[in-house]
């Protein structure tokens, strides 16, 4: 299973979002929702989330930042559900830590969808983009 691609969506004035017909059966046994790194949320499936849990807990060490890290990822979590229209509301605190307004883009990043409002993902894309060739480069060679 591999959340793939990119998509362009609102949110509703609840606050809601509404996950294209395509996603939709990836997240049939509930979505997790949380805090995720550079300004954006992560979106797991409960499988996969499971395994992201498993990786914190194994490797977050009884260390400040281990403990800091387990604390930003667990402490922001919210399971749900979809409805039957494929939406699920964003908790507030979760939206603005992203700086969600209304228009987000979701993309599919393998074990998760990542929640980035639209204009900080463009700039993201941009930036990345530039630095594109030399990361793939620092990359090659390595066993992926």
């Amino acid at each position: 299973m591999a959340l793939l691609g990119e998509y362009e969506h609102t949110l509703d004035e609840k606050g809601r979002l509404t996950l294209p017909s395509k996603l939709r059966p990836y997240f049939e046994g509930g979505i997790v929702i949380t805090k995720g790194v550079d300004r954006c949320l992560f979106a797991f499936p409960p499988e996969e989330w499971a395994a992201f849990k498993a990786n914190i807990k194994a490797n977050a060490d009884l260390s400040a930042r281990g403990r800091q890290l387990s604390r930003m990822f667990f402490s922001m979590a919210f399971e749900a559900t979809l409805d039957r229209q494929g939406r699920v509301l964003i908790p507030a605190k979760l939206a603005r830590y992203a700086g969600l307004e209304r228009e987000v883009t979701l993309a599919g990043v393998d074990d998760r969808l990542e929640i980035w409002d639209t204009g900080e993902w463009n700039r993201y894309v941009e930036s990345a983009d530039e630095s594109f060739a030399e990361i793939v480069e620092e990359f090659a060679g390595r066993e992926l």
